[in-house]
């Protein structure tokens, strides 16, 4: 009696019906009883019964969600220049500062990039400068294995981050940024991948290296519409691989120019990136 005294609660849950989010969805409310898990797919940790009010739904939230999510400035406009850090911390002098900072306007290249081929600072020096100008510790990629690749090399390229870490249990991921960390991207990896994202900072030619073993691992297997799609047709597209690989879960959020969005089902994960125009 006792067992079945402590079930009764979670019986009581089960059996309570589950109302799609969808506001003009026309269908009764559905049982999760009838199913240890009910049909349907989370969008956002908002349910919805099927395929239809998931399209619907979605391309209503897309354009309310890509209307109101704006351009932020750069997170490094508070931060000391990674210059003056080299020159403070006895790296560069003057006159150096003063040629390499010429030469990085004039041709575009990175900062550090200039420094290190001008024979100023070596790799480790400017990669411990970008340490302390963003205060976060330096990760040493070489004495580590590679993590499980969990976020499309797309945006590993464009935000030059890699995952360096994943620690199943607590569901944190630590990620290197080679150049700063965008706490945008941050924000994007805590909402699609659900967990606590934690920064640092690894050097360039380490991130160079890596990244290109991943490319060559994942070319081929991510999904990308470079073209501008509205959210109608992100919404519709979305649907028919959510059909395809009977997801039950999606989550978005924009990264680097793009939406980025992961259905998972039973068997299977899919990111799916569209580019952004201009917002």
């Amino acid at each position: 009696m006792k067992s079945l005294a402590a079930s009764l609660p979670k019986i009581a849950f089960l059996m309570q019906p589950r109302r799609c989010a969808h506001k003009d969805c026309r269908k009764p409310a559905i049982l999760s009883a009838i199913s240890r898990r009910a049909a349907g797919i989370s969008v956002q940790d908002e349910w919805f019964c099927g395929a239809d009010c998931f399209e619907r739904a979605l391309a209503a939230a897309l354009e309310k969600f890509l209307l109101t999510t704006t351009k932020e400035a750069p997170t490094s406009r508070s931060r000391v220049p990674l210059g003056l850090t080299l020159l403070a911390r006895g790296h560069l002098s003057e006159l150096q500062l003063k040629t390499a900072l010429d030469e990085h306007r004039s041709s575009g290249v990175r900062f550090g990039d200039v420094v290190q081929r001008l024979g100023f600072a070596t790799e480790q020096q400017i990669t411990a400068a970008v340490a302390e100008q963003w205060g976060h510790p330096v990760f040493p990629l070489r004495a580590t294995a590679e993590a499980p690749v969990c976020i499309p090399t797309r945006l590993l390229e464009l935000s030059r981050m890699l995952p360096v870490h994943c620690g199943k249990a607590s569901k944190r991921l630590l990620l290197g940024f080679a150049d700063g960390v965008d706490y945008r991207v941050l924000d994007a990896v805590r909402r699609v991948l659900g967990c606590a994202p934690s920064p640092c900072i690894i050097a360039a030619s380490e991130y160079r290296r890596r990244l290109e073993s991943i490319m060559a691992q994942t070319r081929g297997k991510e999904i990308l519409f470079e073209g501008e799609s509205s959210p109608q047709e992100m919404a519709h597209t979305l649907r028919s691989y959510a059909v395809q690989i009977s997801a039950d879960e999606m989550r978005f959020a924009v990264c680097c120019d793009h939406l980025w969005t992961r259905l998972k089902g039973r068997r299977q994960k899919m990111d799916i990136l569209f580019r952004l125009g201009q917002r």
